[in-house]
């Protein structure tokens, strides 16, 4: 028997981003993130609203995870971060 409570599954993060501008990428332009990378769920899809209640761009879920993507370039959000632990 289990004490305390229901385990809390894992929700399926996106991953938005402060804002996105165009930037040179081999042989042509693509959008990419600048600023923070966030954690985006439920509402916050709808919304445009990371969990820490930024406003966000949704970025393309088939090329960025949360928080694997994070890097000095993308630095994650630690208020998402915290949520998301």
């Amino acid at each position: 028997m289990r004490s305390g409570g229901a385990e809390r599954e894992q929700e399926p993060w996106i991953v938005g981003a402060d804002a996105v501008t165009p930037r040179p990428w081999e042989d042509e332009w693509v959008d990419m993130p600048t600023g923070r990378l966030h954690a985006v769920s439920g509402n916050g899809l709808i919304t445009g609203r990371a969990l820490c209640l930024a406003p966000v761009e949704l970025l393309d879920p088939a090329d960025w995870t949360w928080p694997d993507d994070g890097a000095q370039e993308w630095p994650l959000c630690w208020v998402c971060l915290a949520r998301t632990c």
